[in-house]
């Protein structure tokens, strides 16, 4: 089993992308450089319909080849932490 660190660098990956692919797209490097990720709910402002998150989560799973109990850390940390939204702010209540 890879170590807590190594398991966050695909983490990250993970977010980098999806932030990418994203609606407004971004570069969460400059987001995390320029502070704005310590704002409540930063990550609600950003969009990625959730078949593309799936793909994306999916992609950087099988090319890291990472276990199954990898993967289950590493699915609690995506689905649990600040991702881009799978819902559109105009169909929010």
């Amino acid at each position: 089993m890879r170590s807590d660190k190594a398991l966050w660098k695909i983490v990250m990956d993970i977010y980098k992308q999806a932030y990418k692919e994203a609606s407004p797209s971004a570069d969460l490097d400059v987001l995390i450089k320029t502070g704005k990720v310590k704002k409540d709910n930063w990550f609600m402002d950003y969009y990625l319909p959730e078949t593309e998150y799936k793909r994306i989560v999916e992609s950087r799973l099988k090319k890291n080849k990472v276990t199954p109990l990898e993967r289950n850390k590493i699915m609690m940390d995506i689905y649990l932490g600040a991702g881009p939204s799978c819902v559109k702010k105009s169909d929010r209540l």
